[in-house]
């Protein structure tokens, strides 16, 4: 019986987390990515990762437009970050460091954006002016 409650734990604890990918076509490129829809998918980000391959990486959905802000604490690995839209096209992008000091600094975009688009430190095909294809339409 102990098994099976602690399968029970480990099924419920890993539902929790599901993840839902999808693709984006970014220029001439098909990326895979994960959604980050809900509050705590957004705060979460990608903290821990200790590695994305070149087309991966996590676009962070917001019900509405705005000063969306993110920061690199917790963060293993450098970033690509693209704030998009919502007409689906990139309005500002940077390349950012993780943080590992106990204040970290906080980024925006120069103007309100509805998706925060976060991919490895590799090139990618994808600039300010660019439309994103396959964001799901809300």
């Amino acid at each position: 019986m102990p098994g099976l409650a602690l399968a029970g734990l480990l099924l419920s604890f890993s539902s929790s987390f599901a993840v839902t990918t999808l693709e984006l076509t970014l220029g001439p490129e098909v990326y895979q990515v994960e959604l980050a829809s809900t509050r705590e998918q957004r705060r979460r980000g990608l903290m821990q990762r200790q590695y994305l391959a070149p087309r991966q990486g996590m676009l962070l959905v917001y019900s509405q437009s705005g000063d969306h802000r993110i920061w690199m604490k917790n963060m293993l690995i450098p970033l690509w970050v693209y704030w998009i839209d919502a007409s689906h096209t990139v309005i500002d992008r940077r390349r950012l460091e993780p943080c590992r000091q106990q204040s970290c600094p906080v980024y925006s975009a120069n103007a309100d954006s509805r998706y925060v688009l976060e991919l490895g430190d590799f090139e990618h095909p994808l600039f300010v002016g660019d439309r994103v294809v396959g964001i799901p339409e809300n």
